[in-house]
């Protein structure tokens, strides 16, 4: 924009306008500094031409400088030029904040403050002068007009994303919970509830216990039993309980003899291979005492000991290996197992992960368990336990297929207490917003002012689609239906593809936009409103925006690209897919021509769905 027609387009633009686009602001904004900037120029020729007065009248008094003030409006125009950059470059940018946001960074040079005070007696200096709380008509902040502030709520947001503050794990709960478990003082342990652990179970502190008093410790000489005093014993408590987890391990170790056993049985069934003998460091010397002493002394259990030995490992060590290879043989018949079933791929989060679903006939892991067991049974192979095969499941990135809700986090984050009334009020203004948006374009494309389309692809189907349990574990074709639906004339098209003609990926989509448009266009070349979800492999990625801008060059026309809110995407176009899947309902599908057919047959009136079924040529 020239200067001459930027100065008419300021003169045309009411500074009593309410603010409703970040434009709107930096057009008012421009007004107003140059308001403050002739304000300015005035004052400042106002005090100079009073300053020589005072001179001349004063001629016979010796002045110790003169009076040089620079006409404070360096960085006024710096304000101006960089606004005018800013407003230029944004210009071209969709203003439509209601549908989509957009960040747009705001570079606002704060004012010297010494251009802000103005002397008292301004308005008898300059007849002319207006204050600029006169001219500014900013609305009072409250949670009913914040739409209205763009730069407040970029403000608040730049606040909430700074660096937050780095968490101690020292002071985590848990983590305190485990260092005074380690330390021998009360904490919080885990008790089964049901099917669960719950951390709701409190433990006492570790005491120390009674020495023993047995007729073999204090009879023999072999024990130091009754030589120990509560002295000696307390301190080696308190010790023994100020050492980390590994040094009582290997404290234990270090205290604790094994000798093979003496006598052996006849039958040589006995499980006990050797033979313990425990020790207390009493005056830098271990002294040997009976068990009971040595567990009271410590203030821990026999099974502690034991396991903390390694005698867990060293358990009937002939069938370890036999036992490992069982597991790995019912590991490897359960991955076998999974391998063979029938996946999907994540239609909503690819971006993201890389999980592969079941088929939505299986509905719970106890279910998928069962299967594998009578498949497992029926040719003779080991089957693996409930633990095992859910590892595997976990190992092979395999998940249940849940079907994708169109409910939204925040409403559901505030009705569980964890949202903000005013961030869901926001949210819901925000809704409101998009729905009057859409319901204002729907009725623009009813009077046939513009083209309004809704687009959207339907859940994945499957090809076969039989209930015979013996084609579960057939392998199966994906089939897809990309659906546009035009608010104008109730017509609806549908794109039925499978997998062998192409993959889910961006340019899949923006083909059959393409292909649409083109023929919308030919016959009622006008403007286009195109409504979809926010899916970015799907909808909200350079890729369809350019194909529809190339389209928009072709056909020199505008295309408007719009996302509802979201969580609440729900479209006149899911209608169609609600219709489709009610006419599929307990129908077998041996086909996935079958499908196309079916599509045709679901609606009568106003006129029947369009069916294309493009092959791998036409992306």
């Amino acid at each position: 924009m020239e200067d001459g027609e930027n100065e008419e387009f300021l003169e045309n633009v009411d500074i009593n306008d309410d603010v409703v686009t970040l434009r709107d602001l930096f057009e008012r904004r421009k007004i107003l500094l140059r308001k403050k900037k002739e304000i300015l120029n005035k004052q400042y020729y106002a005090n100079k031409l009073a300053a020589e007065n005072q001179q001349q009248e004063l001629v016979s008094v010796p002045l110790s400088g003169e009076l040089e003030q620079e006409p404070p409006n360096q960085n006024l125009t710096s304000e101006l030029t960089t606004l005018t950059t800013i407003l230029d470059t944004t210009s071209t940018q969709n203003r439509d904040e209601n549908i989509t946001s957009i960040d747009v960074n705001i570079n606002i040079v704060e004012p010297n403050k010494n251009d802000l005070e103005f002397s008292s007696d301004d308005s008898v200096t300059d007849p002319s002068f207006v204050a600029l709380s006169d001219i500014t008509n900013l609305k009072p902040l409250s949670p009913a007009n914040t739409e209205w502030f763009p730069e407040r709520e970029i403000e608040n947001t730049a606040k909430k994303n700074g660096r937050k503050r780095k968490g101690n794990p020292n002071n985590w709960k848990r983590i305190i919970n485990k260092r005074q478990r380690m330390m021998g003082e009360e904490y919080i342990g885990f008790k089964k509830d049901g099917t669960k652990f719950v951390q709701n179970d409190p433990k006492p502190a570790r005491i120390m216990g009674p020495i023993c008093m047995s007729k073999r410790c204090f009879s023999g000489k072999a024990m130091y039993c009754p030589k120990l005093t509560e002295e000696v014993r307390s301190e080696i408590f308190k010790t023994y309980w100020k050492m980390s987890l590994h040094e009582k391990k290997m404290y234990i170790a270090s205290m604790v003899d094994k000798t093979p056993t003496t006598r052996k049985t006849k039958n040589s069934n006995s499980r006990r291979s050797d033979t313990k003998v425990y020790y207390l460091k009493v005056n830098d010397k271990k002294e040997r005492v009976c068990l009971k002493t040595f567990l009271e002394t410590l203030g821990i259990k026999e099974w502690t000991v034991r396991y903390w030995l390694g005698e867990k490992t060293t358990i009937d060590n002939e069938s370890e290996p036999s036992a490992v290879v069982a597991t790995e043989t019912k590991k490897e018949s359960a991955r076998k197992y999974l391998m063979a079933l029938p996946k999907l791929p994540s239609h909503y989060c690819r971006q993201s992960t890389s999980k592969l679903y079941l088929e939505p006939i299986i509905q719970t892991k106890s279910q998928l368990y069962r299967l594998y067991v009578d498949y497992s049974v029926s040719r003779n192979e080991p089957v693996a336990s409930r633990k095992v095969f859910e590892g595997v499941l976990f190992e092979e990135n395999i998940s249940l297929y849940q079907p994708k809700k169109d409910a939204c986090d925040q409403c559901c984050a505030h009705k569980a207490g964890n949202m903000s009334d005013e961030q869901y009020i926001k949210h819901i203004e925000l809704k409101d917003l998009a729905r009057i948006e859409k319901t204002l374009d729907k009725e623009a494309a009813r009077k046939g002012t513009i083209h309004a389309l809704t687009a959207d692809l339907q859940a994945v189907k499957l090809c076969p689609s039989l209930n015979a349990s013996a084609l579960y574990f057939k392998t199966k074709l994906a089939v897809h239906n990309f659906t546009i639906y035009n608010l104008g004339t109730n017509g609806v098209a549908c794109y039925w593809f499978d997998e062998t003609a192409c993959d889910l990926k961006a340019t899949t989509y923006a083909s059959f936009l393409v292909d649409y448009l083109t023929k919308l266009l030919e016959n009622d070349p006008k403007d286009v409103v195109l409504f979809t979800d926010g899916c970015t492999a799907q909808n909200r990625n350079n890729i369809v925006s350019n194909a529809l801008l190339r389209l928009a060059m072709a056909k020199n026309i505008v295309i408007t690209q719009k996302y509802l809110e979201k969580g609440h995407t729900q479209m006149e176009v899911d209608s169609v897919h609600s219709v489709i899947e009610r006419k599929l309902k307990n129908r077998e599908i041996f086909l996935p021509s079958q499908y196309a057919t079916i599509t045709k047959e679901a609606r009568k009136v106003p006129s029947p769905y369009q069916v294309i079924t493009p092959d791998h040529t036409f992306f």
